[in-house]
């Protein structure tokens, strides 16, 4: 199912609060930019959800989500699913104004940049071409 699906069912108060959890969870399948135990931990410690058991994440139970924190939990998601949208589409017109001009692989520091784990992506940076190991040598001369 589509992003909008699942989210639409996290919204949805007629829906029991575990089948909402459970969307919200197949949502973290799609946009885990801390992995998908990271993303939950994050998203759980930012609404006010505390593990009182300590034990591992697969222990906690879905009943302990309300609706009014599975719906921030959901804003929280969303912004940051949107920030790397916004980050990819930067980077992406970027690229294509590079290779217009024959740099046809991005620097490593690029590819390092559009992999590394972050909750918001800097979309400024995107726009930045990230140097080269070899482009920062030479520089120094």
């Amino acid at each position: 199912m589509s992003w909008g699906t699942w989210a639409r069912r996290v919204r949805d108060p007629s829906l029991p609060l575990r089948h909402r959890s459970s969307a919200l969870r197949s949502l973290l399948n799609r946009h885990a930019p801390l992995g998908f135990d990271g993303t939950e931990r994050y998203l759980r410690q930012l609404v006010g959800l505390t593990d009182q058991r300590g034990g591992r994440l697969g222990a906690r139970r879905a009943d302990d989500w309300t609706g009014a924190t599975l719906l921030a939990a959901l804003e929280a998601l969303e912004a940051s699913r949107e920030s790397h949208k916004r980050y990819t589409a930067v980077f992406a017109e970027r690229r294509r104004r590079e290779k217009a001009q024959h740099r046809r692989q991005p620097t490593r520091g690029d590819s390092e940049a559009l992999r590394r784990a972050e909750w918001f992506k800097d979309v400024d940076e995107a726009a930045r071409r990230q140097p080269s190991r070899r482009e920062i040598r030479r520089a120094r001369g």
